[in-house]
């Protein structure tokens, strides 16, 4: 086997400096290119999206404004109980962060303080028939925590509506152009 040797070269810190110095500047002036085309882009963008935007609003109907604030008194309510399912939580381990012990919180206490003394609360407690569907709705009263109960269907109402919307909205987005195409 061969083996080729290399004599050491002196180096010079010199050109390493001086190559470090110009490559530095080629990123400046990059760097510089990149942000002037990204703003013109940008604001290229935003003077379409703005102009679209207003065509779009011009061509809604009050139809369009009931609807839409429909889904948006549906997504308050739905915002509302995710926050209080939240804040439930943050309660909970607040005590827990305080007493060391977790406390639960079913969704037959609330049930008890709002249907108190109604026929709901009565078969509950003493049913005459559909046991089955009575030892159901006991298990998951007992069972299923308020958290829970609070924050998930929230969230899926959220997701739920979002996606309605987005859909609707492009749907008439798309609708408004035909016609004005035509």
């Amino acid at each position: 086997m061969t083996q080729t040797k290399y004599e050491d070269q002196e180096s010079d810190h010199m050109s390493w400096m001086q190559w470090i110095n110009v490559n530095l500047d080629n990123a400046k002036e990059f760097y510089e290119e990149v942000k002037m085309n990204l703003q013109k882009i940008t604001s290229q963008a935003i003077s379409k999206v703005s102009k679209e935007l207003r065509f779009f609003i011009s061509k809604l109907t009050p139809v369009d404004f009931f609807c839409g604030c429909i889904t948006l008194g549906i997504m308050s309510l739905a915002s509302l109980f995710l926050a209080s399912g939240l804040g439930l939580v943050g309660y909970q381990i607040f005590l827990w962060i305080k007493d060391g012990v977790w406390s639960e919180f079913a969704i037959m206490e609330v049930f008890n303080s709002v249907f108190g003394d109604t026929l709901a609360a009565q078969w509950l407690s003493n049913p005459e028939s559909w046991f089955g569907l009575q030892k159901i709705m006991e298990w998951l009263l007992h069972n299923i925590p308020l958290s829970v109960a609070l924050i998930v269907p929230s969230i899926m109402v959220l997701i739920g509506m979002v996606c309605v919307t987005i859909v609707a909205l492009a749907f008439r987005f798309y609708q408004f152009k035909a016609e004005k195409s035509i």
